[in-house]
């Protein structure tokens, strides 16, 4: 089958089932499609936007979908058609229904063709009228509140992995309230206009990844009805070629739930490892979209991909830093000088310095200086349960290693932490490593080596279980 017979041959199947022609543009992108443009290449040969091309493709990839009564896309187009043609013996081969000549696209008014007498006067559109808007599904996103932008922010620097760097795969990690879902919800207005398809779904209830794929598929091609394959590795193909068709943003918040506890950081729970299988594919096969991962603490397997040209990217968020004293600021507190001194305290952390402004507002009327002189720390009933959270979460080696820490006064070396620790140096390493990656131990370069902390919350509630 060459072009031409694949046009005549979808713009026959389109007229029976519509009794309209082919028009240029949907031509263009037939034509473009069995020449393995993308639709960026067509865009700029027809004078529209990609988003428009795109509307126009996904359109009658559904017509043709309904007619075939299999799914057409993009990347199966060809072989779907030619398959078609030869059950079918390509009845429709029989019909010139395609003009030959110079095609003028968007850029100036083409001259209608000669109306038969008593025929109704063809109906005219605009792109206006016909491109499709932004799609957005944010029902499981948080609304947007207050936002601590301030220069050098991890928002600039998404933006750009995102809008000039093509990464397709984000990962957004922090300990709970340092303001992961935020900043994700924040970038989108930031970066909406890129994208034909934004999507937030939360895995608080751990779903299985067959629930997500479905999710994901159904509302990325606005096709509510699609035949899903029981085989994961098929959906897996689908949701690609989705990607790689239209531009699409993904954010997967709470992915910590999908991850197991009692075990390393980044360990998937039973029955959830084929989530694995997901971030692999979205992350090193290329394709047109971005996938953002918000999680108390990296998929393990996420460290091992490939991240040529920035396609794989890692920003843990860690606190505030002095973008925090505009929250001591709104919540009227005093004694201004001591603030960083608080703030350290909490670790920049966005909920929990907010949670202690409340306390310090309840008890000592606003008074930071009053409150940093009482010891130790208090953690207070709203900060505990937040705490035994990432606590729980943590296997038994790392509770003796952090429980270790917890006692130091100073920053250690690793040389000194490991001398302090019982169990080999490789099963302890590995600990260290797993409580770095949960954002759960501070490094800080000393004057020879790296030496290690625990924020002081933290170890205030280390000693607090142990006691």
């Amino acid at each position: 089958m060459d072009v031409q017979e694949l046009l005549r041959l979808a713009d026959g199947l389109v007229f029976t089932k519509t009794g309209k022609h082919l028009d240029d543009r949907q031509q263009a992108v037939v034509r473009g499609t069995w020449q393995g443009k993308r639709y960026s290449e067509i865009s700029k040969e027809v004078h529209c936007t990609e988003r428009h091309v795109r509307n126009i493709a996904s359109k009658l990839w559904q017509t043709l979908s309904e007619i075939l009564d299999e799914d057409v896309m993009k990347s199966n187009l060809r072989s779907t058609m030619e398959r078609y043609q030869v059950s079918h013996n390509s009845n429709f081969l029989n019909y010139n229904f395609l003009e030959q000549g110079n095609i003028n696209f968007c850029t100036e008014t083409p001259h209608p063709p000669t109306t038969p007498q008593n025929s109704p006067p063809a109906q005219t559109s605009t792109e206006d009228d016909t491109q499709e808007k932004l799609r957005l599904d944010l029902r499981d996103a948080p609304s947007l509140k207050t936002f601590y932008n301030y220069p050098n922010s991890p928002l600039t620097a998404l933006e750009n992995s995102i809008a000039h760097q093509n990464c397709r795969l984000l990962t957004i990690t922090g300990m709970a309230g340092t303001g992961k879902s935020a900043i994700a919800r924040h970038l989108i207005p930031q970066i909406q206009t890129q994208f034909d398809r934004i999507i937030w779904l939360s895995l608080r209830t751990s779903p299985p990844l067959e629930t997500t794929l479905k999710n994901l598929i159904q509302f990325l091609s606005d096709r509510t009805e699609i035949k899903f394959s029981a085989n994961i590795d098929a959906q897996l193909s689908i949701l690609i070629e989705t990607l790689r068709d239209n531009r699409c943003l993904i954010i997967l918040d709470d992915v910590q739930q999908i991850l197991s506890s009692g075990q390393l950081a980044g360990n998937y729970k039973p029955g959830y490892e084929n989530y694995g299988a997901l971030f692999k594919l979205i992350g090193e096969i290329p394709h047109n979209s971005c996938l953002i991962l918000n999680s108390w603490e990296p998929p393990s397997d996420i460290l091992t991909f490939t991240d040529d040209n920035s396609a794989v990217c890692l920003l843990q968020l860690t606190g505030l830093g002095e973008a925090a004293t505009e929250i001591l600021r709104e919540k009227g507190l005093l004694d201004e000088e001591q603030w960083p001194e608080l703030i350290n305290l909490y670790q920049g952390n966005p909920l929990w310095i907010k949670l202690v402004a409340q306390t310090i507002n309840n008890l000592f009327n606003g008074r930071v200086s009053q409150y940093l002189s009482y010891q130790p720390v208090f953690l207070g009933d709203e900060l505990t349960p937040i705490l035994q959270q990432h606590y729980q979460r943590l296997s038994e080696i790392e509770k003796q290693a952090i429980s270790q820490l917890s006692n130091e006064i100073e920053p250690v070396s690793f040389t000194q932490w490991m001398a302090k620790c019982q169990g080999s140096q490789g099963e302890l390493c590995k600990a260290i490593q797993s409580l770095a990656r949960r954002g759960t131990i501070e490094k800080l370069n000393g004057e020879i080596e790296t030496v290690f902390t625990i924020p002081p919350v933290l170890k205030q509630y280390v000693k607090m279980v142990a006691e």
